[in-house]
């Protein structure tokens, strides 16, 4: 029974570092195609915050004995895919740069709202919620920031 348990939180957990990538991926991509410098710090703030709860997680998850997650989801390429697209056809649209990241962040949010949800081991459980309070708190930078006029 504890290693079905142990099993279902490193699946878990593997979800939250495949929505980290996903995040990762989108703010620093954002952040290298924005004009705006004050969007560029929040993003590429937001991507280091991203990583560093991607690692911690990766941590936890050999820990647990469990293989961590190396890449984001096919969801999340898929999406990035679009908005690169996006992007070559409004390349000035900084505005549709953050929509891309929140997007991401959104996904994780709910993600790791899921997986919180979850028995976990108390340890996990503590980190999650501190990474959560983290990643909400770039969220609502990030959205403060959509549709202002800066360009």
């Amino acid at each position: 029974m504890a290693e079905t348990q142990q099993q279902r939180s490193v699946f878990a957990l593997n979800q939250l570092i495949a929505a980290g990538k996903d995040s990762e991926l989108a703010c620093t991509s954002g952040a290298s195609n924005v004009h705006d410098a004050q969007l560029r710090d929040i993003l590429a703030s937001t991507a280091e915050s991203c990583r560093g709860s991607v690692r911690e997680l990766q941590s936890m998850v050999s820990a647990m004995g469990g293989d961590p997650a190396e890449r984001g989801s096919m969801q999340g390429t898929l999406f990035r895919s679009w908005m690169a697209l996006r992007h070559m056809l409004q390349p000035n649209n900084d505005d549709a740069i953050l929509g891309m990241c929140e997007h991401e962040e959104e996904a994780a949010r709910r993600e790791y709202q899921s997986v919180m949800m979850k028995p976990l081991p108390p340890e996990a459980s503590a980190m999650l919620q501190r990474q959560y309070d983290e990643l909400m708190r770039h969220h609502g930078r990030i959205h403060a920031m959509r549709g202002m006029q800066v360009h």
